[in-house]
């Protein structure tokens, strides 16, 4: 009988030990101190917006909302210079694609809607991919190049940041 009881006892705290590295794994992915850029594939880039956010609901709120601001900006320049060609024509196209999308994607965090969430964020980053593509790849030396490509570069760490978003 001894044996049963320690044997029984081992057993209970094995499951005890197990079910709270458990808790504290899903706590540290779904945003209880866990540095959520580290899934994102620009960190650098990732952690300048986020700043220090562990809640990765609010770090992707603000992560798109951020790429909103961003992709308004080069909205604006591209309307300058879209008659000279280059990709801006393209560019100007899909940035309203990609605000609409981005705007649909708040909605879905607020709805903790994260399938739909993943959609208009990957349709963002489509967009965003056919406007780098026009510009060159950011391989250009232009600096709306190269702001594309940031803006490529954001839309990743979006849609990598809502793959831990709440559902």
């Amino acid at each position: 009988m001894s044996t049963n009881l320690h044997l029984a006892t081992a057993v209970i705290l094995l499951l005890l030990t197990a079910s709270q590295s458990g808790v504290a794994m899903a706590q540290r992915v779904m945003g209880g101190g866990r540095d959520p850029c580290s899934v994102s594939d620009f960190k650098v880039l990732c952690r300048s917006v986020v700043k220090g956010q562990k809640n990765v609901n609010a770090a992707t709120e603000v992560s798109i909302r951020e790429l909103m601001k961003r992709t308004i900006k080069a909205k604006e320049a591209a309307k300058i210079s879209r008659k000279s060609g280059g990709g801006l024509k393209t560019c100007y196209s899909n940035y309203d694609s990609a605000l609409e999308n981005l705007q649909m994607a708040l909605k879905n965090i607020k709805q903790n809607d994260g399938f739909s969430l993943n959609i208009n964020l990957s349709a963002s980053l489509t967009d965003f991919d056919t406007c780098n593509d026009a510009m060159g790849g950011g391989t250009a030396s232009n600096v709306f190049a190269k702001s594309t490509s940031t803006l490529h570069e954001m839309a990743d760490n979006c849609l990598a940041l809502s793959t831990l978003v709440k559902q």
